[in-house]
């Protein structure tokens, strides 16, 4: 299962310089949830995940369309490209993948929800100096 986005990103170079690149299922692998018991899934063995390509496994190629589960976008939800209805806590992520840089980059610190993320790393470093005394 994933969120079956509809990605089709403004940009033509991405993070570093990259090309930026179109194929089917752009975004579906960056948060999968795998049912070990399928029986197409058991065949990603650990030789097959160590030799096909990258493009096979980010775009699922052993599966069908319809053999793979759906949740809600807020479990995945770009930075940049999916946006919060307002008054909708519904459409609030839960988890939030910084597709263009996150905050920990100073070319990125005023993201859409970096507020949350260096809040976070706030609170891990005075909880580790709490810890630590």
């Amino acid at each position: 299962m994933c969120v079956h986005h509809d990605y089709s990103p403004k940009e033509t170079v991405k993070m570093d310089g990259a090309v930026q690149t179109m194929y089917p299922r752009k975004n579906w692998s960056s948060m999968v949830l795998y049912n070990c018991g399928h029986p197409k899934n058991k065949g990603l063995t650990p030789e097959v995940v160590n030799n096909q390509t990258g493009a096979f496994l980010h775009r699922f190629q052993w599966l069908e369309d319809d053999e793979i589960g759906s949740v809600s976008f807020v479990w995945n939800f770009l930075e940049g490209h999916n946006g919060v209805v307002q008054d909708d806590p519904t459409t609030f992520p839960k988890a939030i993948h910084y597709t263009r840089g996150g905050p920990w980059f100073d070319a990125c610190k005023n993201c859409d929800f970096a507020d949350l993320w260096l809040n976070e790393m706030e609170d891990y470093i005075k909880q580790k100096k709490l810890n630590a005394s």
